[in-house]
This record gives structure tokens, C-alpha cells and sequence, in this order.
């Protein structure tokens, strides 16, 4: 019997890679319309992502307050869950600046409308992304478009989200 705890496996996760400018779940590259997000599970501070090794984060003790950088090496990054159609939840969790981009111009359209969906989450519809020069290189920006605030997928067991398919009743749009 697999118990799938070797590094092949490469646990549960949603990467938007903008070499590539394509979206990732569990390392697999995937087709991404949309994502259901719950706001209520960002988390901002600091990440150090190297590919093949687990992420090292250290999360700000309140949301957008930055913590001391633990290491030249750590960036300012996110992490939230994304529950992803015909997958259930992963967490989507970045340190690129592009990445970095399209969340924040995204909760500069979710924070507003926080207060009146309290314990929602939101449906985003993705919009491609946009090429923009950052420093010597080029980064890509992904763009998302708020859809509507729907009750939550699923229900969230000992502080993690379960990754059973969300009722198809609660998510009616035919990307989410």
C-alpha cells in the first residue's frame, strides 16, 4: 500500500507560474476559469519557496501588518484556499511578484465587500493575465473579476478545508 508521503507526491496545492503563464494544481498544469476563495483564510508575511522543497513561512500575527523579514532569502507572500472545480480546496500560497499583484488589486475589490459576507467565500472569475516589465524582467499579472459571494463549499474540519466536492447547488456557475 502507497501511503503517498514520499516527495513524488508533492501534496495539495494551486501555483500560478508566471513563466509559463499557467496555473498549476498539484503540479499538474490545469485549465483555470475560476476559483472560489474563503478571504476569512488569507494569510500575508513572509516565504521562502524553493522548487522541490517545502515553503518556509512566517505569517504576519495580523493580516497586511508586516512581521520582521526572518532571512534575505524570504519575500513578502500570501496564502489562501482556492476551492478549484472538480478538485476541491488547495491552498494557494505565492512569493512572486506577479502573483503578489493580482492578489492585492483582487482584495482591493474583496475588502469592501467583506462586512456584509461574513462568512462567504467569493467566486472569481479568471481573466488571463497581463505582461508587465519588473525590474530586468518581465512578469505576468493574473486578473481576476469578482463574480458573487456564495456560502462556502465546504465546511472546514479542525481548522483545514476539506477537500470534498463542494454540493452543486452552492456552486452554480459552470466554471466554479
Amino acid at each position: 500500500m502507497d501511503l503517498g508521503l514520499t516527495s513524488e507526491s508533492g501534496g495539495e496545492f494551486l501555483r500560478f507560474k508566471a513563466s509559463v503563464n499557467g496555473w498549476f494544481v498539484d503540479g499538474a498544469e490545469k485549465d483555470i476559469k475560476g476559483l472560489t476563495l474563503d478571504p476569512s483564510s488569507l494569510k500575508t508575511g513572509w516565504g521562502q519557496i524553493q522548487e522541490g522543497e517545502a515553503p518556509d513561512w512566517v505569517w504576519d500575527e495580523k493580516l497586511g501588518v508586516r512581521s520582521a523579514q526572518p532571512s534575505k532569502e524570504h519575500r513578502r507572500g500570501f496564502s489562501i484556499q482556492a476551492y478549484i472545480k472538480d478538485v476541491g480546496w488547495r491552498e494557494w500560497s505565492a512569493n512572486t511578484v506577479g502573483a503578489l499583484m493580482g492578489l492585492t488589486a483582487l482584495w482591493s475589490k474583496i475588502d469592501p465587500q467583506l462586512k456584509d459576507n461574513q462568512g462567504k467565500a467569493v467566486q472569481v472569475a479568471y481573466k488571463g493575465s497581463t505582461a508587465e516589465q519588473k525590474g530586468k524582467g518581465t512578469t505576468r499579472i493574473p486578473n481576476f473579476e469578482i463574480v458573487k459571494w456564495v456560502e462556502m463549499p465546504t465546511a472546514q474540519i479542525d481548522g483545514a478545508m476539506d477537500t470534498v466536492p463542494a454540493p452543486k447547488e452552492e456552486v452554480s456557475e459552470e466554471i466554479f
